[in-house]
């Protein structure tokens, strides 16, 4: 299916866009980055956005072009919720979640499955592993580690994503989880981290 644009929505013309994407109302896709350096906004061409089979971005979105030339990739699979921001060079792998107000700040990279609660914001060049979960209002700097749940100012570690490791277990996903999470997905829904789990 083609994708589907909201008539208020705006596209730049650096923006590549594949089959069954549906964009919301008043998104921004495509503009210059807000900080730049040496960049005349108004002769300077922003660096291309890609948004994969499968995305839909909600209303009132804003994705920033690459600011080096490169690629700021949404896709294929994601979910980006109303007011989010995707900062310039962002990369998310697939499958992402990007709640209402989350920002996944510039250079970082969002690894398949990884999610941002409502209103959490990543630092520049943060690494979200598979799986990761950044909770509601949290602030991450740094590296995730896989199939882990992150909360708080700064966001610590509280507990392996339990419940996401079971889904994709029972939906036959095919997808493998940390070892030290086997154990944990049978047990209780919380799944009380063992003493071996990264913290």
């Amino acid at each position: 299916m083609k994708p589907i644009i909201h008539p208020t929505a705006i596209i730049g013309p650096n923006v590549t866009i594949e089959d069954d994407v549906f964009i919301g109302p008043y998104c921004v896709i495509g503009t210059h980055a807000e900080y730049r350096s040496k960049v005349n906004e108004r002769t300077d061409e922003p660096g291309r956005v890609f948004i994969g089979r499968g995305t839909t971005i909600r209303e009132f979105v804003t994705v920033h072009g690459s600011a080096i030339g490169k690629t700021t990739h949404i896709g294929p699979g994601c979910y980006i919720q109303a007011h989010a921001h995707i900062g310039h060079d962002a990369w998310l792998i697939g499958d992402n979640v990007v709640a209402c107000h989350a920002v996944v700040a510039g250079h970082a990279l969002m690894g398949q499955l990884s999610q941002l609660g409502l209103g959490a914001i990543t630092h520049q060049n943060a690494l979200l592993g598979m799986g990761a979960f950044i909770g509601a209002s949290a602030f991450f700097k740094g590296d995730a580690e896989p199939f882990t749940i992150y909360a708080g100012v700064p966001a610590k570690p509280i507990g392996p994503n339990v419940r996401l490791a079971k889904a994709l277990r029972d939906q036959g996903q095919g997808i493998l989880v940390p070892r030290w999470l086997d154990g944990l997905l049978d047990q209780s829904p919380t799944g009380s981290p063992p003493s071996s789990h990264p913290q």
